[in-house]
């Protein structure tokens, strides 16, 4: 009898101690599912060396650069659109003070100034291109600082320099005089005729990326942050597992992958101070 009461005892000790176990597990997954990380983004455009010409989206190397100066002293580190991603889908880890650098429409002078910085600093920048500039530059050839847009020889260049990473902008839709803001569905339009235009100008970039570079883009940046309710899906659909708005904010990324989407960046003007644009996030 004693026997049978001490196997009985080592049974109910072994199964309080597996529920204790199955309980700590569960409350770690619990509270940690709505653990998040603190990434910000900010939004940068042109540079040019004329102070007269900076403006909301223009901005003088030597304030870009005060800018890295910045984010290096104060133990931010660089990462790409693809970091973010591969840290939700994949769980690469993240530096302990991620911050994104996003560079829209794909100035020619991107090249000329920002790059040097970004060796300089030995950091990293994200830059998405309007499909319809960088064919027509790439057709003429032309390369000037003051007005050009890259070129496919100058994208394959950059990205071999693993400092710079690429990023859908659409291929003719950066235009908001048409009746259409950017990607935006129009008045009146259907959910079809949106769709097939949508898809049809994604996708023509999105070709273009590979048959130029072997690379596809994994995020759509709108342009003029002209987003529809009705493109958030086909967006998905097209296989981006991010996409960049407008929108201004600090994004919390979970393990979520709808946390990629949307993402909020702070435009970087001329006339805000290197100090006055951080402490927006600090």
């Amino acid at each position: 009898m004693k026997i049978k009461v001490f196997k009985l005892a080592h049974i109910l000790l072994f199964l309080f101690v597996l529920i204790f176990i199955f309980v700590l597990l569960f409350s770690f997954a619990f509270a940690n599912s709505d653990e998040y990380i603190k990434v910000p983004i900010i939004m940068y455009h042109s540079i040019l060396k004329d102070p007269a010409r900076s403006n909301k989206y223009t901005i003088t190397p030597a304030v870009l650069e005060e800018d890295l100066k910045y984010i290096k002293a104060n133990g931010y580190e660089t990462i790409t659109i693809s970091d973010l991603i591969s840290y939700v889908y994949d769980d690469k880890p993240l530096p302990p003070k991620p911050i994104i650098l996003t560079f829209d429409d794909g100035h020619y002078n991107n090249y000329g100034y920002l790059y040097p910085l970004l060796e300089k600093y030995d950091m990293k920048a994200v830059i998405s291109i309007v499909g319809s500039y960088t064919d027509k530059f790439s057709e003429t050839d032309e390369a000037n600082l003051n007005y050009s847009y890259l070129r496919w020889k100058d994208i394959n260049e950059l990205i071999s320099s693993g400092r710079l990473e690429f990023q859908n902008h659409t291929y003719n839709l950066h235009d908001n005089t048409h009746g259409r803001i950017g990607a935006k569905k129009k008045k009146g339009e259907s959910d079809d005729e949106y769709k097939k235009i949508l898809e049809e100008d994604i996708n023509k970039l999105q070709n273009e990326f590979k048959e130029n570079t072997g690379y596809v883009p994994t995020c759509f940046t709108y342009p003029f942050g002209g987003i529809s309710n009705s493109s958030l899906d086909i967006i998905k659909e097209l296989g981006f597992k991010a996409s960049l708005s407008c929108e201004e904010g600090i994004n919390k990324i979970t393990k979520n992958p709808n946390s990629l989407y949307l993402l909020k960046r702070y435009n970087r003007p001329s006339y805000v101070s290197t100090y006055n644009i951080f402490k927006k996030f600090n």
